[in-house]
C-alpha cells in the first residue's frame, strides 16, 4: 500500500483509485510514445509507475485492456485538440478556413498515424483500439464529418459551389495524409517546413471547383 500512495503521492484526485489508474495510464502513454506495443510487459509498466505488478490487474483486465486505454485517452485528446479552434462557416474567408481544417488534418495524421502504424503488427490490438475508439466516439473520421459540415454550410450559404462535399473533404484530408506518410514510414525528410504553402495550394485547386462562379 505505501508504494501505491507513494506513485499518486502528487496528484490531487479526490478518489485515489481513480488517481492510481490515471496513473497507470500516464505511465502506459508515456512508455508508448518512445516504445512499440510489443516490447512492453506489464512488469515494466508496472516498475515504471512505481507499483507492484499485481496492482495493474486490480484496474485493466490485462496489459492490453491498459494498452488500448491508453492509446484511445490520446486518440480523443487529439482530436479534440485539434477541433478545438476551427472556424464556423460564414466567418472569415473559405479560403483561410479550410487551410485551417487541412492544418487540423495534417495534424491528426502526423499525431494519429504512428498509433495506427505501431499496432499494424498486432491485429487483435489494432481490432480493439479501433472498435473502442470508434465506441466512444473519438474516431479521428471526426475532423472529416466536421469538414463536410462546414462545406454543407458554407454551400447553404452560397460561398461555396454545388459540389459533392464528402468527396471535396476526402480530397483535402487524403492530400494532407500524403504529405504526412513519407515521415511516418521513413522518419523526418527535412520537407515538413513546406508544408504550409502546399496546404494552401491543395486548398485553391479544391476551390478552383468550388467556386460558383466557374459553374
Amino acid at each position: 500500500m505505501a508504494r501505491r500512495a507513494k506513485a499518486v503521492s502528487g496528484r490531487v484526485d479526490d478518489d485515489p483509485g481513480t488517481a492510481l489508474r490515471e496513473h497507470l495510464l500516464d505511465t502506459a502513454e508515456r512508455l508508448l510514445r518512445d516504445r512499440p506495443v510489443t516490447a512492453l510487459t506489464a512488469r515494466e509498466i508496472a516498475r515504471e509507475a512505481d507499483v507492484s505488478s499485481g496492482v495493474l490487474y486490480n484496474y485493466f483486465a490485462d496489459k492490453n485492456e491498459l494498452l488500448v486505454t491508453a492509446l484511445v485517452r490520446r486518440a480523443t485528446r487529439i482530436v479534440a485538440e485539434l477541433q478545438a479552434d476551427l472556424p464556423e462557416a460564414g466567418s472569415g474567408t473559405v479560403e483561410d478556413n479550410l487551410l485551417a481544417y487541412a492544418h487540423a488534418a495534417l495534424g491528426l495524421h502526423r499525431q494519429g498515424l504512428p498509433i495506427l502504424a505501431g499496432l499494424l503488427s498486432t491485429p487483435e490490438l489494432l481490432h480493439r483500439f479501433l472498435q473502442e475508439v470508434h465506441r466512444q466516439a473519438a474516431a479521428p473520421q471526426q475532423i472529416q464529418a466536421g469538414l463536410i459540415a462546414y462545406l454543407d454550410a458554407e454551400r447553404h450559404l452560397g460561398r461555396v459551389g454545388d459540389i459533392d462535399t464528402s468527396a471535396a473533404a476526402t480530397l483535402l484530408t487524403g492530400g494532407t495524409a500524403m504529405l504526412t506518410l513519407p515521415a511516418v514510414l521513413h522518419g523526418p525528410t527535412g520537407h515538413e517546413g513546406d508544408h504550409d504553402e502546399r496546404l494552401r495550394a491543395l486548398v485553391r485547386v479544391l476551390l478552383t471547383g468550388a467556386d460558383p462562379g466557374e459553374r
